[in-house]
């Protein structure tokens, strides 16, 4: 009895690492509504955990703690929770996105969690118009050709213009931003990149291009420079907001006809001063919590319309997470490092460890110990297994 005692507890200690038992079954369902994103997930077993969207958990509206079913879910109004709207031109309408995380486990994040980019398209609708008219007998006929409008993204590239895109940087690290406009056609169209705000996806949203297309403080980014008729671009130190790793870019691309034989016209700017990026509403985390949540409009609410020629006008985002400063032996000069200290009133000596690992008399006696156990349970273990097999 106490021998199949001793095989259950090593068997225990073998096993306490043994995913949670649940999982997403099939693809999520989305519900593109008229005022939010619907998204619900069918679980193999009873959902435990929370359904929130990535990178605020901390926020009640959202994220989702029922339980009990074998299906989880959540409904993010437009204006909320850090959904992004962005126009384009070509489909012609607004895409809402977001990305939502499902966690099995109450507390922590684990390897059978998901999270899922959730995407709408809201397509225009088209307008046509009719009037009579007599026609004669002799007609002109006329010919029109449609031009599609150019295709635009915006891209954070590693190093330079010929970088590859990147998702996580450390701060200081090169980078270059780049807005890039594609068309069937050559010499069409004229491109201008303006309104580029960053925000930590919390409120936090603070502009660093201007609606005229200028830069507004040289050390987050300076003026775009103009390679071609359809793309800008500026090199960059990649930066981040004091407790958060995520910046979320935004930008408005304003395209225009190019006249024949002239060349397109780009925005003269001054050169941009230190600090002079425009923090705009919200605050963050302290301001959510001091004013009441916002009501959810009645329809679809578009961006913030900051040009005359809306039509055409187009948003494109970019999104990028930052590694903190790291605490390397580096920072430190040479004979600082590996030092240890005498106490008080004792004579200080120095030593200098190059290779080693150094630890208390009781952190060395406790990992003797835990070497002692696990290769005692291993034995164990192995007994169990082979003396029914000696018995038969």
């Amino acid at each position: 009895m106490i021998r199949s005692l001793v095989c259950l507890v090593a068997l225990a200690a073998v096993a306490v690492a043994i995913p949670v038992d649940n999982g997403v079954e099939g693809e999520p369902e989305i519900e593109c509504g008229p005022t939010s994103i619907t998204v619900n997930f069918n679980t193999r077993n009873k959902f435990e955990g929370h359904v929130y969207v990535k990178g605020l958990f901390d926020q009640k509206e959202c994220r989702n703690d029922e339980g009990g079913r074998q299906v989880a879910g959540i409904e993010l109004p437009f204006d909320s929770c850090n959904v992004a709207r962005t126009r384009s031109l070509n489909p012609r309408g607004v895409f809402v996105s977001t990305t939502v995380v499902i966690s099995f486990h109450p507390q922590f994040v684990t390897k059978v969690d998901r999270a899922y980019r959730v995407q709408c398209f809201y397509m225009e609708a088209d307008k046509t118009v009719s009037a009579q008219l007599e026609v004669s007998d002799l007609t002109t006929a006329f010919q029109t050709q449609v031009v599609p409008m150019p295709v635009c993204r915006y891209e954070i590239l590693e190093g330079g213009p010929s970088g590859q895109p990147i998702q996580f940087a450390t701060i200081g690290q090169q980078v270059y931003h780049k807005w890039t406009c594609d068309s069937e056609t050559v010499d069409t169209f004229c491109a201008v990149v303006h309104s580029c705000t960053v925000d930590d996806g919390n409120g936090d949203t603070v502009q660093i291009l201007n609606d005229d297309g200028c830069a507004l403080d040289k050390f987050l980014l300076n003026n775009l420079e103009y390679p071609t008729d359809l793309m800008a671009g500026q090199e960059a130190h990649v930066y981040k907001y004091a407790d958060r790793s995520q910046l979320f870019y935004q930008c408005q691309i304003s395209i225009t006809i190019k006249e024949p034989n002239s060349e397109c016209a780009r925005p003269q700017c001054a050169e941009p001063q230190g600090f002079g990026a425009v923090k705009q509403g919200g605050g963050g985390a302290a301001a959510a919590a001091a004013a009441p949540a916002p009501k959810a409009p009645a329809q679809l609410r578009l961006l913030k319309k900051r040009q005359a020629d809306f039509d055409n006008t187009l948003d494109v985002r970019a999104e990028m997470s930052t590694l903190d400063i790291s605490d390397h032996d580096a920072a430190l000069p040479s004979e600082l490092r590996h030092r240890n200290h005498g106490r008080y009133g004792q004579q200080v000596i120095y030593q200098s460890v190059s290779d080693g690992i150094c630890m208390s008399s009781f952190g060395f006696s406790l990992f003797v110990a835990m070497g002692i156990a696990i290769v005692a349970a291993a034995v164990v273990l192995v007994s169990c297994m082979i003396r029914p097999q000696q018995k038969a």
